[in-house]
């Protein structure tokens, strides 16, 4: 017998069996039929075709809603975190700060003192750091500024060596490069007095800011347990004892990355300190507090301190070879870091990929500046434990994360 085709059933086709329809969503369902007569003999038996719906066109139509909806709820997250920051910023630090004297505050609690006090000790410690750390750096910029004449006439011979370069380089005398420069020095200078003007005008501002911050966190240590209750009320998760255990997760992740993060710092302000001193390099120990505290920003802060210290090389010694070995003392010192200190230290407590990292490091500074090239680590280190339980948002942690559990074809 002749096979049937779509023309026997009155459908679009070829005649070949090649339908001229979307098969994806018609469903082909051979049953029998009491009223129906068989154009073939035999059983009752016809084929009936039940149309659900073109699926092709829903699956697009369901998959534009979802990426619009998708797309605007991150558009007004980020509009949010941006009109918010002045808000959000303090905020986000003193929740951070509060996360890691938390242990602290435990500590002074099963020594028989009361909430109030023990949080009232761990703020004044914290404080007392910062202190330390803002004295010691003003005391070694104060000595660098007494020793900017000699500085200064160091930088003078390399500034003629560099016009002498120039001039074998692009025929510009001395006397036309003295032209240019002092036509742009005045505007250098009136640059760099404003840049001074502002700092000291941002002094009050940064002690009032400390103050917020100092407030926010001994009241989040203070009502701990009773923010907690509240994120628990909210039904995040499918139960109580799953939302408890998910934000332990959270807090111990930030907790361990903060105390790994500050750990690593202090261990390689120690090392550079060291290294610049034996290299021969002046005010080594601002060099290396400003090289390692800036460490805090991820990728970018290593690379970024250690231009300081090796642009001074350059330009305050003789020979430029010390500028290469600070260089070279620099990329051992990071080898040693992102092999030995951070995988022991600070462990892979935040399971970001690097790609991920600088992407959210970037739309941190876009967002909230450099305070955001910190903040946002931890945060989407939070946001992916948070992503890997939520069934819809598991495509995003799997993005952020380092796993890779795809399957290749």
């Amino acid at each position: 017998m002749k096979p049937a085709t779509n023309r026997d059933f009155g459908m679009p086709g070829d005649g070949t069996g090649n339908s001229g329809i979307n098969w994806l969503g018609l469903w082909l369902d051979w049953r029998p039929l009491k009223d129906s007569k068989n154009p073939f003999g035999g059983k009752n038996i016809i084929p009936d075709f039940a149309f659900i719906s073109l699926q092709s066109m829903n699956t697009k139509q369901i998959n534009h809603t979802r990426f619009n909806r998708n797309l605007i709820t991150i558009f007004l997250v980020c509009v949010l975190l941006y009109l918010g920051k002045t808000f959000l910023i303090p905020v986000a630090i003193a929740a951070f700060f509060a996360m890691l004297l938390f242990p602290v505050v435990q500590k002074l609690r099963r020594l028989h003192l009361k909430t109030p006090l023990a949080t009232l000790i761990s703020i004044l410690l914290l404080l007392g750091v910062l202190i330390i750390i803002s004295a010691v750096v003003y005391y070694q910029v104060k000595h660098l500024e007494k020793d900017l004449p000699r500085l200064e006439n160091k930088i003078k011979a390399k500034t003629d060596e560099l016009q002498l370069f120039v001039y074998k380089t692009t025929e510009l005398t001395q006397q036309e490069q003295d032209v240019i420069i002092a036509e742009k020095k005045p505007d250098i200078m009136k640059a760099v007095f404003k840049s001074i003007r502002n700092f000291l005008v941002s002094g009050l501002s940064i002690l009032l800011f400390v103050f917020i911050v100092l407030t926010y966190t001994f009241f989040f240590l203070i009502y701990q347990q009773k923010i907690q209750n509240f994120l628990i009320r909210l039904h995040l998760f499918d139960s109580q004892k799953e939302s408890k255990v998910m934000f332990a997760r959270i807090s111990r992740i930030i907790h361990d990355y903060l105390k790994g993060t500050f750990t690593v710092i202090f261990i390689l302000a120690v090392i550079y300190a060291l290294g610049f001193w034996i290299i021969g390099i002046e005010h080594a120990l601002l060099f290396a507090l400003v090289t390692a505290l800036l460490r805090i920003i991820p990728y970018f802060g290593s690379f970024l301190g250690f231009a300081f210290p090796v642009v001074f090389a350059f330009l305050t010694k003789d020979s430029m070879w010390y500028a290469v070995v600070v260089l070279v003392f620099f990329m051992v010192t990071q080898l040693i870091e992102a092999n030995v200190l951070t995988p022991y230290i600070t462990g892979s407590r935040v399971k970001l990929n690097p790609l991920a990292t600088i992407m959210v490091i970037l739309l941190g500074n876009l967002l909230w500046g450099v305070p955001g090239m910190i903040l946002f680590v931890p945060l989407f280190a939070s946001l992916k434990v948070i992503f890997d339980q939520i069934p819809q948002l598991q495509p995003y942690a799997y993005m952020l994360g380092k796993e890779d559990t795809g399957t290749s074809g």
